[in-house]
């Protein structure tokens, strides 16, 4: 059975074929493709299609949502795997949408594995990201000397952060303080 999760504003949902388009409209933007670690640019076709080959059924742990605006596609994407990873079409900045994403994601992870440690982090200088894990609960665990971005084809400064599910329910988020 797939998972679906709605919050107020979004529908999160594997990712599917039909997103293709959006996948590359979204990691060919520079100011979106830059802050990821593991992704290419250009992002190319093939890299889509590799990508929802490798697509495998959602459960707490390992998944990878389609972050769908009703009426209007998908506009992002969260992983969680071996750590919290997550991208939003620069069109959609600044609307809240990514932590109100990632907030219903790590409930429905925590309500199946509640003793979990999700690790994450963020490429320095990535304000808004640090700002969404901020909300979220999370807490900065030490810098990494540099991390290879393949975006950029170079080494980066990478902050570590992780969540507990304490942490995230202490979070601002979970108490309407954001």
């Amino acid at each position: 059975m797939d998972v679906e999760i709605r919050t107020p504003r979004l529908l999160l949902r594997p990712q599917v074929g039909a997103d293709i388009p959006a996948i590359l409209s979204g990691l060919n933007d520079w100011n979106v493709v830059r802050w990821l670690t593991v992704v290419p640019y250009p992002y190319t076709r093939g890299d889509a299609e590799e990508w929802m080959a490798r697509q495998v059924p959602v459960v707490p742990g390992k998944a990878h949502f389609a972050i769908d605006l009703p009426g209007g596609g998908m506009i992002g994407g969260i992983t969680l795997g071996n750590d919290l990873g997550y991208w939003l079409a620069r069109s959609q900045h600044g609307r809240g949408y990514m932590t109100e994403a990632c907030a219903a994601v790590l409930e429905w992870h925590f309500a199946a594995l509640p003793d979990d440690v999700v690790p994450s982090g963020y490429h320095a200088g990535n304000a808004a990201s640090a700002s969404v894990q901020r909300k979220l609960g999370f807490v900065e665990t030490g810098r990494r000397e540099m991390r290879f971005a393949r975006s950029q084809q170079r080494e980066v400064e990478h902050i570590d952060t992780n969540l507990t599910k304490a942490q995230f329910d202490a979070s601002p988020i979970r108490l309407g303080r954001t």
